[in-house]
């Protein structure tokens, strides 16, 4: 496959865990009892969005029935390694991505609006060569691009090697430090708060990790404290000292923690949590201590599927804030400014991949201890089966053969203005050989792009085992040559898939929430099934 990548552009990034959304009091009026923040949608605060996934207007619709506001709090968080919008369903049917967040904050810009950006972290899932570039390209995006005032410290983020992550932010450092957290420290690239100054309006923000993700992300250049009035409490200070307008904590704890926070320390008017399990609410929640202090708690979400704006008017006594929650859906067209961050980041997993430096691709062994040999090998005994897998049931398409060619030229895909065979998170379900869910080869797997391409596509051994002891037998019986009969029976029955297991767990490790969520709905399997329908020997 011969497909040309733009050069490596090799950049820091940052690390990132706190997210803020805040909401403000209209100088010189009371806090209504209510709360701060009026959202733009009138309904239960815990209610969830029925619309959500259909389109809803034009990107310019964003917001558009709100006047101009003193500035506007852009809330953005976990992201949870979802770069791009989750999966690789169709675009249409997919929300987040950091290029989707970039559309809405231009759409914001262009229309004069003075904007806190606020990201709560947790920008990775897990650990390995492929996260660390991820951040740091991540970084990159919010830090240099998008200008983020905040960026929080999630505890996925910092279970990567603390140098690294200290190492990224120290590269994707604008003038103002924007990494920011008041309980965990990064060999002295973090600040505990932040005071931001917008249109004639101050906003103190500050960050907690929770203790109970502490003890998981202990290691040598982490300086870690509990999060109570010890890690809160210079903040704080800070904050009344500079008569802040407004002042938001962050936290990346559980809900039930976080609503003990806004009581414990009464002095927040917004509280940005990352402790949700779903979308965010359409209300804030509103929080009242014991003082009457009312604090204004909202979710970011999960995947970094959804932007929480929060706008500021301090001359509308009636709505003194408005909040409203923004699905990235595909009204937001990509960003030129990110898509060149994200071409890099392939092009610098390419040129590791090649050199041999993207350690947490090692291959291992696989359990059974047999090798991959190709579909190819599968035709000469099994030819119906082997048609069926490279045209389709109907001949015209063969959804596992166009695997790995689907990364870089899928007519189908608006995607492909950057290849991603060369991204383990894309080749483990792209490519034969590889664990789906852990991203790496195995020892016999596709591991040489250009050189190997009788393991292109998702072939017939990631769903029946590497066949290369069954090939080896049965080359040997169809040679006329003596075989042990027991051992070619007990091979053939390790190559047998039953329809059941197909359907309860091999399918899903590929067809799961995230890449194939129709597959998962009742009756998905019966759908899909009949396009691949094959069984039995020729």
């Amino acid at each position: 496959m011969n497909v040309s990548i733009a050069p490596l552009t090799i950049q820091r990034l940052l690390l990132a865990g706190l997210v803020i959304v805040v909401s403000l009091v209209a100088m010189g009026s009371m806090r209504p009892d209510t709360g701060l923040i009026r959202s733009n949608v009138d309904s239960d605060p815990n209610q969830e969005n029925d619309l959500a996934g259909e389109k809803v207007g034009k990107a310019e619709d964003l917001v558009k029935d709100w006047p101009k506001p003193d500035f506007v709090l852009f809330v953005t968080g976990r992201q949870h390694g979802y770069i791009e919008p989750c999966g690789c369903i169709t675009l249409e049917r997919q929300k987040g991505g950091l290029m989707r967040r970039h559309a809405v904050k231009k759409v914001l810009e262009a229309r004069g609006w003075p904007i806190v950006a606020i990201d709560a972290g947790n920008q990775v899932r897990r650990t390995g060569n492929q996260p660390e570039i991820k951040l740091m390209r991540t970084y990159e995006a919010l830090s240099k691009e998008m200008k983020y005032d905040v960026i929080g410290l999630g505890p996925d983020d910092l279970k990567l090697p603390a140098i690294e992550v200290a190492q990224k932010m120290a590269n994707n450092m604008p003038d103002k430090n924007p990494f920011t957290c008041a309980n965990a420290q990064v060999l002295g690239q973090v600040d505990p708060f932040q005071i931001i100054e917008r249109n004639g309006k101050k906003i103190g923000v500050t960050m907690l990790l929770g203790d109970e993700h502490l003890e998981a992300i202990k290691q040598p250049g982490l300086d870690l404290k509990a999060a109570g009035a010890a890690s809160l409490g210079p903040a704080i200070k800070a904050m009344n000292e500079a008569q802040c307008d407004l002042k938001v904590l962050v936290a990346f704890t559980s809900l039930n923690n976080c609503r003990k926070l806004a009581k414990d320390f009464p002095v927040f008017d917004v509280l940005v949590t990352a402790g949700g399990a779903g979308d965010p609410t359409l209300h804030p929640e509103v929080i009242q201590a014991d003082s009457g202090h009312v604090t204004s708690m909202i979710q970011v979400g999960v995947k970094g599927m959804y932007v929480g704006l929060v706008g500021l008017f301090a001359g509308d006594a009636e709505k003194p804030m408005r909040y409203e929650r923004v699905e990235l859906d595909h009204r937001y067209e990509d960003s030129d400014a990110i898509k060149r961050i994200f071409k890099a980041y392939q092009a610098e997993l390419k040129d590791r991949w090649i050199a041999g430096t993207l350690a947490d691709i090692r291959p291992r062994e696989h359990p059974s201890g047999h090798e991959f040999v190709g579909s190819d090998k599968c035709a000469d005994c099994h030819a119906d089966e082997y048609d069926i897998w490279e045209n389709g049931v109907d001949g015209d398409w063969g959804p596992h053969a166009e695997a790995t060619a689907d990364l870089a030229e899928n007519p189908n895909d608006n995607r492909v203005w950057v290849q991603r065979h060369y991204d383990p998170e894309c080749m483990s379900c792209h490519a034969t050989g590889w664990n789906p869910q852990n991203f790496f080869p195995y020892k016999t797997g596709l591991t040489d792009v250009e050189k190997q391409d009788h393991l292109h596509a998702n072939g017939c051994e990631n769903c029946h085992g590497p066949g290369s002891a069954h090939v080896a037998i049965e080359t040997k019986k169809n040679k006329g040559e003596a075989v042990a009969e027991g051992l070619r029976k007990k091979l053939a029955d390790e190559m047998v898939l039953t329809l059941e297991q197909a359907r309860n767990g091999a399918c899903k490790e590929c067809h799961d929430l995230d890449n194939s969520p129709d597959f998962l709905k009742e009756g998905g399997f019966d759908k899909y099934w009949p396009i691949i329908e094959h069984g039995g020997d020729d």
